[in-house]
This record gives structure tokens, C-alpha cells and sequence, in this order.
């Protein structure tokens, strides 16, 4: 008898916790399910796909990229993606993969997509913060549905890269002296072995463009320019994105000079150390999944239900960027006496 209870209990616990490898979330998947999911991209597609290890996190785990290339013994000029460098931002690392995934699996069944690979090559990095990542679904999973921004030492990654330049504005968003902060910008510049890794990542591999997927505003930001010609420049780029939006179309957004300053975000470091055509992308739009806010900082506030509504929004959005991208700097970055002209040669 007691063994028949056993077996009631058991079958009961399982039907609520639902079938082995379930997702955490709708649409989201845990740490090792993500990282799976990248081995086998790699693994499905070994002619384009190679998997680039250039670091480790706080906690040790892997830091990677998918480098895609038509062929790995030839260089092409390198276009970027990047994302979830705020752990509980997990849309991003969905659109990375699914950019990932479409120039891969439509690589000789779409001419356009055949013809990018044929002159460029990808970069993209599903997240930057894998302990970040990790923590979130942990805390998800205990019923805090805030989960974890920053990296395993509490630092806001995106403001502790190395800054050209001086934080000239003493406010939060702009990176916090304070721990407790959800932008503490770290007890000095690059101070974090992820950032200290990605860093060295750029000075290896130079990139001509580069895109930084966050959320949930939608709202696209440059690198802080300081000319017209890097304002032209950027501004062309994020316009190729905007148009090919077929659902919801993002604000292209330039922060006034009186409030725009450094903060440690990468985007800064790339285009004024590589030269870099940089933008951050807000994926998503304000007061997305309102009926989710009972609880602060939940996590849907911060990624959609609609996961797929998005990635058609914006997959093909970013590839056109990386196009226009291309045809603005000939495939090169921005050389250092080019970064600051008022008129683009």
C-alpha cells in the first residue's frame, strides 16, 4: 500500500512540474537549454558555424561567439550582435539566436541572405552575462520574478566597459557609485572578467558594425557621437533597421549634449577605440505585458509573451542594418581621424 502512495505522489508531482527539460518560462529557455541550443547550431551546420570561446564568467562559466562565415580560412568584414548583458533581459538572447539561426538555415534558399555571406562575416554573442542568465532563472524558478541585471559580482556590465572619455553627469542611469544600484558601474573601469574578455575579443577581431539587443522601450541608441558625420552615420544605419520593421517601428534616439555623456556602455568603447558603428536596441515597446506588472520588476516587464511577434519585428531588421552598415563604411571601421569630422568624406 505504501508503495502504491508513493508511486500516486510521484505521478502527481510530475504532472504539475510538467514533462523533463520543460522550459522555464513560455518561449524561454534555462541556462543549459540556451547553451544546448547553441551547440547545436554549431553542431547542424558545421560548414558555417564555428563556436569562439574568449573567456569565462565570475562564476566560470563559458563566454562565446557563433562566429558564421561562408568560409572560416578566409576573412571577410565582421558585423556584430550582441546581447543579454542585463541577465533578465532573455528577449535578447531569443533575437540573437533567431539571427543566428536565419542566416544559417536560408544560406543557399535566400539569394539575399547568400549574397551577405558571401561578403561578410558574423559575430554574434547570445549573452554576454551567462551567470546573469543563470541567476534569473534561478530566481524565476523561487517565485522572484525580478530576476538578476547584473553580473555575479552585482555590477552593471554596460557600465563598467572602459570609457573614452569622463562620466560628466553624477546620475544613476549613467552608472552609480553605489553597490546597491542596479547601474553600480563597478570599482574601476573594466573591472569585471567579462568585460575584461570582450574587450580583448574587440581588439582581435576589429568589426565594422555592431548591434547590443536590451529591452523593453523600443528605442534604438548610438554610440554618444560628437560630429555630424558620426550622427550621419549612425543615423543611416538605425534607418535601414526602422524600415524594415514590419510590425512596430522603434524611435531612433540622440541624447541632447547638455545630458549626453559617457557611461561605461560598450557602444561608446566600439565606436570611439574600433570604430565601430555601434547602436543599442531596445526590443520591445513601453508598457508591453502591463497585465504582468503586479509584482515589480517582473520579469515579463522585461521580456514579451509574444516571443515570435518580435522576432519577426526584428530579425530581418537587424540583418538589413548590418547591410546598409556595410555600404556606409565599405566593410571597414572608422578610422581614428574620421571619428570626429563634421563632414563624412
Amino acid at each position: 500500500m505504501k508503495n502504491w502512495t508513493w508511486i500516486f505522489i510521484l505521478g502527481v508531482g510530475m504532472i504539475l512540474a510538467g514533462p523533463l527539460g520543460a522550459e522555464f518560462q513560455q518561449g524561454y529557455p534555462t541556462y543549459d537549454e540556451m547553451m544546448n541550443e547553441v551547440q547545436a547550431l554549431a553542431d547542424q551546420h558545421p560548414d558555417l558555424v564555428r563556436i569562439k570561446e574568449y573567456g569565462k564568467s565570475v562564476e566560470g562559466r563559458t563566454l562565446l561567439f557563433l562566429h558564421i562565415s561562408r568560409d572560416h580560412s578566409v576573412k571577410r568584414p565582421a558585423a556584430m550582435i550582441c546581447a543579454n548583458i542585463h541577465g533578465n533581459e532573455m528577449i535578447g538572447n531569443r533575437m540573437a539566436l533567431a539571427i543566428a539561426s536565419r542566416l544559417v538555415e536560408d544560406d543557399g534558399k535566400d539569394p539575399w541572405i547568400g549574397s551577405l555571406l558571401d561578403k561578410m562575416e558574423f559575430w554574434i554573442n547570445p549573452c554576454i552575462n551567462p551567470d546573469g542568465f543563470y541567476k534569473t532563472v534561478e530566481m524565476v524558478q523561487a517565485g522572484d520574478y525580478r530576476g538578476h541585471r547584473k553580473n555575479a559580482h552585482d555590477v552593471d556590465l554596460n557600465r563598467n566597459f572602459t570609457m573614452p572619455g569622463p562620466r560628466r553627469l553624477k546620475i544613476n542611469w549613467a552608472g552609480s557609485p553605489d553597490p546597491e544600484s542596479s547601474n553600480y558601474h563597478g570599482p574601476h573601469q573594466a573591472s569585471e572578467p567579462e568585460v575584461q574578455a570582450l574587450e580583448a575579443f574587440l581588439y582581435e577581431h576589429p568589426v565594422f558594425a555592431s548591434i547590443n539587443y536590451h529591452s523593453v522601450v523600443g528605442v534604438l541608441f548610438p554610440a554618444r557621437c560628437l560630429s555630424r558625420c558620426c550622427v550621419r552615420r549612425t543615423r543611416d544605419m538605425g534607418r535601414a533597421y526602422q524600415e524594415h520593421q514590419p510590425n512596430v517601428r522603434y524611435t531612433y534616439m540622440r541624447w541632447p549634449k547638455w545630458v549626453d555623456t559617457f557611461t561605461g556602455e560598450m557602444e561608446d568603447l566600439q565606436y570611439w577605440e574600433h570604430g565601430t558603428l555601434a547602436i543599442d536596441i531596445e526590443l520591445g515597446k513601453p508598457g508591453m505585458n502591463k497585465k504582468d506588472w503586479g509584482r515589480k520588476e517582473s520579469f515579463f516587464q522585461f521580456n514579451p509573451r509574444d516571443i515570435d511577434f518580435w522576432i519577426e519585428n526584428d530579425r530581418d531588421a537587424a540583418i538589413h542594418a548590418m547591410e546598409r552598415a556595410y555600404e556606409i563604411t565599405g566593410g571597414k571601421p572608422i578610422p581614428p581621424r574620421e571619428r570626429c569630422l563634421s563632414r563624412c568624406p
